[in-house]
């Protein structure tokens, strides 16, 4: 358990208070399991989640070695609810001395209904708040993921051969490459038994991942 997780939960619990039942309060512990990195939820019915469940793919970019470290990921971040509810999100990332992360407390507000006020009374204010667009269903979904790590690796790899376009027996070493760089800047290589996943399915050996990696890396500088 990470150290500050007490003042942390006072904090959810304060903003929870404050903004009530729409707003959901969550505190990840990125010091154990990636399996399981929700150790607080204040109000989970906003987005579904509860203790137990894993993280977005969005926080393994930030445990990720090769990613820039920010103390603040996101705030006043727009998504949408597969159910199409709005959802305005901040998050505070915590880093150990060495620069990993260890922990974050992120807030996300279910907005649906302000937003249709803001639109019923609009004509009677100067600008509004929630500009119209948030409505689209065209804009960011907000990043739920499965419950397993795993489960999430498998997506993020669908991703990165839908992006390379071209089936695995069919790529060249720049098109592995470049999957590679794909995966990587999303921290897959952060999972346990990734790598023997990604040689699989490229048919490669750990050899040759690894460096193929290293020129995935190099070209990120």
């Amino acid at each position: 358990m990470v150290n500050n997780f007490d003042q942390l939960k006072q904090i959810a619990d304060l903003v929870a208070a404050q903004f009530g039942s729409a707003a959901e309060v969550v505190i990840h512990d990125f010091t154990g399991e990636l399996d399981h990195t929700i150790v607080y939820i204040v109000n989970g019915h906003v987005t579904g989640r509860t203790i137990g469940d894993a993280p977005t793919q969005s926080f393994l970019k930030y445990m990720n070695v090769n990613h820039p470290r920010k103390s603040i990921e996101k705030v006043r971040h727009i998504s949408h609810l597969p159910n199409g509810r709005i959802i305005r999100s901040s998050t505070a990332n915590f880093f150990d001395e060495d620069g990993t992360l260890n922990s974050s407390l992120c807030i996300n507000q279910d907005i649906t209904d302000l937003v249709a006020l803001e639109n019923a009374v609009k004509g009677l204010s100067e600008s509004g708040q929630f500009e119209t667009s948030v409505l689209s269903t065209n804009g960011n979904e907000f990043d739920l993921q499965p419950s397993s790590i795993h489960g999430m690796m498998d997506n993020i790899i669908t991703e990165a051969l839908a992006f390379i376009g071209t089936p695995p027996d069919k790529m060249n070493k720049d098109a592995k490459i470049k999957l590679l760089q794909f995966l990587d800047e999303r921290g897959v290589f952060m999972i346990q038994k990734s790598g023997q996943k990604v040689c699989e399915l490229l048919g490669i050996s750990k050899f040759t991942l690894y460096n193929y990696l290293e020129e995935a890396r190099g070209k990120e500088k």
